[in-house]
This record gives structure tokens, sequence and C-alpha cells, in this order.
């Protein structure tokens, strides 16, 4: 998924946990960038719920966000995931 934002800006990422608003986004990484994680991460903006099944998590995009004209659902399989307490499940 290296790259994504650039084809979707409201997908964000950043090597520093520090910039991730945790409590209100979906957080994902499955890569590295010269040794360090790679973090990406939705907005709970841009989702209307969030579910997840044996390994695989559904994030159900709002029909409000801009990513709604080009997609309905983005699927993340990646071995660290986690979802803001804030984020509607």
């Amino acid at each position: 998924m290296a790259n994504i934002e650039t084809a979707f800006p409201e997908i964000k990422a950043s090597t520093d946990p520090k910039e991730i608003p945790w409590h209100d986004a979906v957080v994902w990484s499955d890569h590295t960038e010269g040794g360090k994680h790679v973090y990406e991460w939705l907005s709970k903006t841009e989702i209307r719920s969030v579910s997840w099944t044996a390994g695989l998590l559904s994030i159900n995009i709002n029909d409000q966000s801009a990513l709604y004209r080009d997609l309905m659902f983005i699927l993340i399989q990646a071995p660290f995931v986690t979802i803001g307490r804030n984020v509607p499940v």
C-alpha cells in the first residue's frame, strides 16, 4: 500500500507515531521505510463503520467522504491494525 496516499489524499501516512490521531482513526502498518514503520490511517470522518472477521478489516466509507466517489469499502489485512475508540464499529 505504499504511496496510496498519493492516489487518495484522505489516507494519511507517517513514520512518526506522534502525528497519528490514534483515538479518531483506523491505523495500519504493513511495511517499513528505511527501517521505520510506515503508519497509514483513515480518519473517522471518512468512515461510516468498521468491522472485522478472521484478521480482515472492512472499512465502510462514509457517503459524505470524497473517497466515496471512487470507493465503497477498503479491506485491510495487515500485521498491525488499531481502531480508535471514537471510530464507529
